[in-house]
């Protein structure tokens, strides 16, 4: 194996543990210390946000599509609705979100972005410009799995020729390797049994090896380096 490809194994391998002890401490504190207020108090937020229903999804849909606009944390927002509505409701809401909210600034720079700033800045990185010199579904799916704040392929996307279709379909895809298991590891917080949290957080840890993998394989053919 190139030394390279070691080098990001070894990476992905230390995120997932450091992960997943992360989160089974916080499971743990949750069940066995005085933070156990915390999970009856999420438990009971959950069952206030279910009495409202749809609306519930659409209020968090738009708020969090607001917010990821304006550059808050996408993940933080997943395992919020993780925690609110459950995985797969959970999921759906910061899936829709987190899309459109990245769509508004792609949109608004598209408008009013500094495109000849955000050229200069292609030029002047090799890196960017082998990922989105030409903007696709693939390399936008290899441009969210990169360690930069969300709003920065938002940004590039918006100033680049970039179809809006394109751009909708690749970042759809490209958030699914992380809001799947952020989603699963939120919902495993207001779990009132702790073999059903550790159950559920086992398999969000499962979910982000398997995409891992795939994503070190994705960033292979595109030849990314870190």
């Amino acid at each position: 194996m190139p030394l390279e490809e070691k080098s990001a194994t070894r990476k992905e391998t230390v995120r997932l543990v450091g992960a997943a002890l992360v989160v089974a401490g916080l499971i743990a504190a949750l069940h066995f210390t005085p933070l156990k207020h915390w999970l009856n108090e999420a438990q009971n937020l959950k069952a206030r946000v279910d009495e409202y229903g749809w609306k519930a999804d659409v209020v968090f849909v738009f708020g969090s599509m607001l917010g990821i606009a304006l550059g808050v944390p996408r993940l933080a927002l997943c395992g919020l609705a993780g925690v609110l509505f459950g995985f797969a409701e959970g999921f759906l809401v910061s899936q829709i979100g987190g899309v459109l909210g990245a769509y508004i600034t792609f949109f608004v720079t598209r408008l009013l972005g500094p495109k000849e700033w955000v050229r200069r800045k292609l030029e002047n990185s090799g890196a960017l410009r082998s990922i989105l010199g030409e903007p696709s579904i693939g390399t936008i799916f290899v441009a969210r799995q990169m360690p930069v704040p969300g709003i920065v392929p938002n940004v590039l996307l918006g100033v680049l020729q970039t179809r809006h279709v394109t751009f909708l379909a690749g970042t759809f895809i490209g958030y699914l390797p992380s809001n799947i298991p952020v989603a699963l590891a939120g919902s495993s917080m207001a779990k009132e049994s702790l073999a059903k949290a550790i159950a559920q957080v086992s398999l969000s840890m499962v979910a982000l090896g398997v995409f891992s993998a795939l994503i070190l394989v994705v960033r292979r053919k595109f030849k990314v380096q870190d």
